[in-house]
C-alpha cells in the first residue's frame, strides 16, 4: 500500500482515499480551509478528490448517488486530510504539550461526539 493511502470500504467495496498535494490544493481552492464535511455535497467532492487517483470514477456525483452512511464516511475523508497534512504522528502539540485544534476537524467532531453520545 502507498504510504499515506488509507482504505475505505464503499458498500461492501474497498476504495483507496489518498489526498495529494494537487487534492488539497483544489479542495482548498474550492472551500477554504475548513470544508463542512457534515454537508454530504462537500464530503462528496472532497472524497472524490481523494479517491481520483486511483478511482476517477468516483466523482462527487457518484459518492452521492451510492450514499455511504455520512458520519462515519466523513470521519475516514477525515483521517486521510489529516495524514495527508501531518503523516503517522499526528497533529503536533503546541507548546504547552496541548494538541492544537484543527478548523477542519473541531465542529465536526462536536457533533459526532454528540451524536454517538445518544
Amino acid at each position: 500500500m502507498i504510504t499515506g493511502q488509507k482504505r475505505i470500504d464503499i458498500l461492501g467495496k474497498p476504495y483507496y482515499l489518498r489526498f495529494t498535494w494537487a487534492a488539497l490544493a483544489e479542495v482548498a481552492g474550492k472551500y477554504g480551509d475548513a470544508p463542512n464535511l457534515f454537508d454530504p455535497e462537500t464530503v462528496a467532492f472532497v472524497a472524490s478528490a481523494g479517491l481520483r487517483d486511483k478511482h476517477p470514477e468516483m466523482t462527487p456525483e457518484k459518492i452521492m448517488e451510492l450514499s455511504p452512511p455520512l458520519v462515519p464516511f466523513a470521519q475516514e475523508v477525515q483521517q486521510a486530510i489529516r495524514w495527508a497534512y501531518f503523516g503517522d504522528k499526528g497533529i503536533p502539540p503546541d507548546e504547552n504539550g496541548v494538541k492544537k485544534k484543527q478548523t477542519l476537524t473541531g465542529w465536526l467532531m462536536r457533533i459526532m461526539r454528540r451524536l454517538l453520545r445518544d
